[in-house]
């Protein structure tokens, strides 16, 4: 069998910031991705969507270069730039407009709100997911000089949505308490009926976790999508937590973002 040629892709100056954000929106989606194969009924959720989500795993969720880790390093050397240098096939130009498409296309689902908590991809980080598209595909298709993130035109047309969060016009307040661990096999149940909530339009959602014992990373990520998708609609989160809890959200330094309270009388 004849290996296609290599061709190397040189992104100049990408910026560790905002690599670093973008990053953890893709594994955002990916976490509400999961949770919704594993949890919502085929019928609950539309078809587009379902496809959608299934495509981009099977294509994209094991994607990793290698590449990227050098990226880390210069984060842990605390440099705000850096180059690297993929070496791809071909047909990676293609698969790179094709992701684009995609994503974009999720972040509607993201805006409209109804099946995703995610927020869609906030402007700067989608001009810089464009930028790189553009160094993949200009570099790949037409053998274009790369050109730096400063020298990229900033995307400064952002979406009424995206530009502002509107004020909640509901009223009243909705509260669930959940018990046991908050987990990979028990946080669908929890966003579930946190999105139910939301349907009924109120001006504040209460989440009691004090008798939670253990919370894992999907968890936590999800008491981070929620707050930041009832701030975007204007309804307050109150959370309630153990000692344990308010501990671990502390030293993960989500105290300020989650102001947690604890139970009645502590």
């Amino acid at each position: 069998m004849i290996q296609e040629a290599l061709v190397e892709v040189h992104l100049r100056q990408v910026p560790i910031d905002l690599w670093k954000r973008a990053t953890a929106h893709r594994e955002a989606v990916q976490r509400e991705m999961d949770l919704m194969r594993a949890a919502e009924p085929v019928d609950a959720v539309p078809n587009r969507l379902l496809s959608l989500l299934e495509d981009l795993d099977r294509r994209f969720g094991s994607f990793n270069d290698p590449t990227w880790d050098q990226l880390r390093v210069a984060d842990e050397r605390g440099e705000e730039t850096a180059d690297v240098v993929f070496e791809v096939p071909p047909p990676a130009a293609a698969a790179a407009r094709e992701l684009g498409a995609m994503m974009s296309e999720v972040d509607e689902f993201c805006r409209a709100g109804d099946h995703l908590m995610t927020l869609a991809t906030p402007p700067e980080i989608v001009s810089f997911r464009e930028w790189l598209i553009d160094e993949f595909t200009r570099q790949i298709d037409h053998g274009a000089e790369p050109l730096p993130w400063h020298g990229h035109p900033a995307r400064t047309d952002p979406s009424p949505v995206d530009a502002a969060a509107p004020a909640s016009t509901g009223s009243g307040s909705e509260t669930i308490v959940f018990e046991g661990s908050l987990d990979l096999a028990t946080v669908g149940e929890l966003r579930d009926t946190i999105q139910e909530m939301r349907s009924r339009n109120p001006g504040q959602i209460v989440v009691d976790l004090a008798n939670v014992g253990f919370v894992d990373s999907i968890g936590i990520g999800l008491l981070i999508t929620t707050h930041s998708r009832l701030a975007e609609e204007g309804v307050a989160l109150r959370l309630i937590v153990s000692p344990r809890l308010k501990e671990l959200l502390r030293l993960s330094g989500l105290i300020d973002l989650l102001q947690p309270e604890g139970p009645p009388g502590t």
